[in-house]
């Protein structure tokens, strides 16, 4: 969830500049800045002894990150879309952890933001389908998949390792879905419907 893909001159540049001392290449329109500034907020919460504080303190102090005004400000103009999201589902595959800024984008505001001190009543979890219920065969595949266990019509996804949408359809009951247009590789492929979720990996020849 902290790492990302960076410019080698660019990263050189930045050195060890707080956010807000740099805001990034010139030209840009910012729409990394969201995603950088939940990734710090996620390491914030994963790490003891690592916090996010406002202003740029010293390099000398150790586990403080700035500039706080400036990271909620990037999380405010910069919401998560559907790249981010995507990529947080192909980490959870990976890892079996998520970032919950992404899921969950308002729970910055109780703890950095406007809401501190506030109540937080929403849930954290994503409840799964049943996995017993589902299969998905063969695996790895080739031309096809056959789907069965689908008791209502859910909405089908299939993402590669980038993140990137590769297909998206409604199903419904038992299904056979056609993979022509996908190469050779590993794909995350998600089954959801009434904000439940049943996700595994997919192999294609």
């Amino acid at each position: 969830h902290g790492l990302r893909a960076a410019d080698g001159p660019e990263n050189s540049y930045r050195n060890n500049k707080d956010y807000g001392e740099y805001s990034g290449p010139s030209g840009n329109q910012g729409s990394w800045q969201g995603d950088v500034a939940r990734g710090i907020f996620f390491l914030t919460i994963r790490y003891n002894g690592l916090d996010v504080v406002n202003g740029n303190p010293s390099n000398t102090t150790v586990g403080q990150l700035g500039d706080l005004a400036t990271l909620l400000e990037w999380h405010r103009n910069d919401p998560p879309d559907d790249f981010e999201m995507n990529r947080n589902n192909v980490i959870y595959d990976w890892q079996k952890n998520r970032n919950p800024f992404i899921d969950q984008p308002d729970l910055v505001e109780y703890i950095w933001g406007n809401n501190v001190g506030d109540v937080w009543m929403n849930t954290l979890g994503t409840e799964q389908i049943e996995r017993s219920k589902i299969r998905v065969f063969p695996n790895p595949a080739s031309n096809y998949i056959d789907i069965k266990g689908i008791e209502q019509e859910s909405n089908l996804q299939i993402f590669n390792v980038l993140g990137n949408s590769i297909l998206n359809s409604k199903i419904k009951e038992n299904n056979r879905v056609y993979l022509r247009d996908l190469s050779s590789g590993m794909y995350l492929l998600k089954i959801s419907h009434n904000n439940k979720v049943f996700s595994q990996r997919l192999m294609v020849d």
